[in-house]
């Protein structure tokens, strides 16, 4: 192992972390000349991918039906007005609208703004080098009518084949422990494995937050936080992040929370690539067709506030804020026999089926006088009673927590900023830049934000890399 500045690998571009937006950042930087381009990856190369692997959905602008023809497999294209059910587009305005009135307060919105301006190209830039759609499988009201081919893995596999295909270098088991900006303005890099130390002339970040890190989860989230069950890799602990702070990078958004979701209490303590299928089965997202109560037997959450892919972080947040962090989805028999709850609901084992809701209570040591007096309630405020056709369908399900919100503040063109002004060399793309999200989370914004801020920071880390070596960067737009 390297033990020195004098000893260390030296690369134009060096970047952290092999998610969506660390390989996007590197593609580009390719793209945009720099020939050094490196990549280090915390995890085994079998299990590489992150958190991009488990996901599948990426919310973007765009307008009339031959764009999302583009973006379709071949066996698709043909179906493309079916696909879209009668959607005609979904513009920036109402992208906007959707991500600030879910996300909250404490954001970013020029950043927020830039990012959705960029989707549509930054969409068509990903399928020009290999990306592909597919139909949603089970689409719903207000959702992404297309998702990605294969999901996050085959995106994954897709990065990862055209980085190596223009020239870039993968280091799996290389996590960055941490770095420092040495006398001359390049980033020293030290980690664990035989690739470090290394140097490099532009560093970006796309490491993720600090949602593996028990200790940094209390620390921020609270106490509630520390044992927790990740819907996500365990490699994310936050040391990249730590590190940029303790170089006097500026931080942004909410330290305070966290995306999280709704999940059956089968999950396991962390969520691994190649998983997709696993964590997609254990999502609980059908809860507007029912009511959610915690064991005391009360409601705690509106499950009539939107639909789910706009509502599901708030009541993950909220579950694991309840009694013995779980809490009950129950649905009726009009629910259940239309066929309207998805096929992971279908066969939980830790599900029940009763004739009452008494029953109900009795067999999952809910509160029975609580729970009947909560549905009494309810179907007085409401003119639909949602539980009043047996049996019932009661769900446990826990929080399961995908990533943290609070990280470093970027410029647009994902530049880290210090003391207000963009760092020399130093971007953050991913889930470790900071005012996106406040409180909720609109679905498919992290993999959308992560490919634009990704983009960016590669060209302008490699513009940046070209420069400081004398030469002429090549001209255009960051997202260019």
């Amino acid at each position: 192992m390297h033990n020195g500045q004098n000893d260390a690998a030296e690369w134009q571009v060096a970047v952290v972390g092999g998610g969506n937006a660390g390989l996007c950042a590197g593609i580009a930087a390719v793209q945009a000349g720099a020939t050094s381009v490196s990549v280090f990856e915390a995890a085994p190369k079998e299990l590489r991918g992150g958190n991009s692997s488990l996901t599948r959905t990426m919310r973007f602008s765009w307008q009339g039906s031959p764009f999302i023809a583009a973006l379709l497999r071949e066996a698709d294209k043909e179906r493309v007005e079916e696909i879209l059910a009668g959607r005609s587009g979904y513009g920036d305005e109402q992208y906007l609208e959707d991500w600030l009135r879910v996300s909250g307060d404490q954001v970013d919105v020029a950043l927020i703004e830039s990012i959705i301006r960029r989707s549509t190209d930054t969409i068509a830039w990903m399928r020009d080098f290999g990306q592909r759609w597919a139909p949603r499988p089970t689409p719903l009201p207000g959702d992404v009518p297309i998702v990605l081919d294969g999901g996050g893995q085959s995106l994954q596999d897709r990065n990862f084949d055209r980085f190596e295909r223009l020239g870039g270098t993968v280091f799996y088991d290389s996590a960055v422990t941490g770095f420092e900006k040495t006398a001359d303005g390049r980033y020293l890099l030290h980690g664990s494995g035989p690739a470090f130390p290394v140097i490099a002339d532009a560093l970006v970040l796309a490491s993720a937050g600090f949602e593996a890190n028990d200790r940094l989860r209390e620390r921020h989230l609270g106490e509630a936080w520390r044992d927790v069950k990740l819907r996500g890799v365990p490699f994310n602990e936050g040391a990249p992040l730590t590190a940029a702070v303790e170089l006097g990078a500026d931080t942004a958004g909410n330290w305070e929370k966290c995306h999280t979701t709704p999940q059956g209490i089968e999950l396991p303590d962390h969520m691994l690539p190649g998983q997709m299928h696993k964590s997609h089965g254990l999502a609980r997202y059908a809860y507007p067709l029912g009511v959610v109560v915690n064991r005391e037997g009360r409601r705690f959450f509106d499950e009539s506030g939107g639909y789910s892919n706009l509502t599901y972080v708030t009541l993950g947040q909220k579950i694991q804020e309840q009694p013995g962090r779980t809490a009950f989805q129950i649905f009726d028999d009009k629910v259940v026999s239309a066929g309207a709850l998805p096929k992971g609901y279908v066969g939980d084992p830790a599900s029940v089926t009763v004739s009452s809701i008494e029953e109900g209570a009795r067999r999952l040591g809910i509160d029975a006088a609580n729970l009947t007096a909560e549905i009494e309630r309810l179907h007085a405020d409401q003119d639909e009673k949602r539980l009043d056709t047996p049996p019932y369908l009661f769900v446990p399900v826990v929080c399961g927590l995908t990533f943290t919100y609070g990280g470093l503040s970027v410029t647009p063109d994902a530049e880290v900023r210090g003391g207000g002004e963009p760092i020399s060399g130093l971007y953050a793309a991913g889930v470790i830049v900071g005012g996106l999200y406040d409180q909720g989370y609109p679905g498919g914004t992290g993999l959308m934000a992560g490919a634009v801020l990704g983009r960016a920071a590669g060209t302008s880390a490699a513009r940046h890399a070209i420069r400081a070596r004398g030469g002429e960067a090549r001209v255009g737009t960051v997202a260019g």
